[in-house]
């Protein structure tokens, strides 16, 4: 089973996207308080050391691929689905437009990919300062998992564990899909 996998982390602009992939990646800053948007695609990489896929502790390589929510870079989104594994869907629970703009994402990143429901999962990212759950997501997104993230104390150990359950799930989909074109090549 190949230990490696391409996530793409999308959303709209300023719901948490760099902010969650530091934190999943242990890689900068968290708690920042100025906004800096991602020009295009920042590519992160890290690995989880002890991974439990199919009954087995793995060391799994992730190359996170934080895309910007601004739509000015859509003409690069092919090349960065190009290998994907899986989607991390991201959005502000605060912000009513953020729930139309995920359908646009979910339309470009997994219908036009082929992906299925099990290779992808929604955070709904609390902020600090952010209230109430205003975003309530269409019904493409009913067969998604979808968990609440906060990185502030009580919820850090949670929003790691969604990850890397997440991330063995994506596996374990890798790993059936290559069973099953070693057995279509066998008949």
């Amino acid at each position: 089973m190949q230990n490696k996998v391409k996530l793409l982390l999308v959303g709209p602009s300023e719901c948490g996207k760099s902010t969650l992939s530091n934190f999943l990646s242990e890689s900068g800053d968290v708690g920042g308080m100025i906004y800096r948007p991602t020009k295009g695609c920042r590519i992160v990489e890290f690995e989880i050391p002890n991974l439990t896929v199919n009954g087995m502790t793995k060391k799994v390589e992730v190359e996170l691929w934080d895309v910007s929510g601004d739509m000015k870079y859509e003409s690069c989104w092919p090349g960065i689905q190009r290998g994907s594994n899986g989607v991390l869907f991201v959005y502000n629970p605060g912000r009513e437009d953020h729930a139309r703009i995920l359908d646009h994402f979910y339309t470009q990143f997994v219908e036009q990919q082929g992906l299925r429901e099990t290779q992808c999962i929604v955070f709904c990212h609390y902020k600090p300062g952010t209230n109430g759950k205003g975003a309530k997501l269409s019904s493409s997104f009913n067969q998604v998992l979808t968990v609440d993230s906060q990185l502030e104390e009580d919820g850090v150990s949670t929003v790691r564990r969604d990850f890397n359950d997440f991330v063995g799930s994506v596996l374990t989909h890798m790993s059936a899909v290559v069973e099953m074109q070693e057995n279509s090549i066998l008949m």
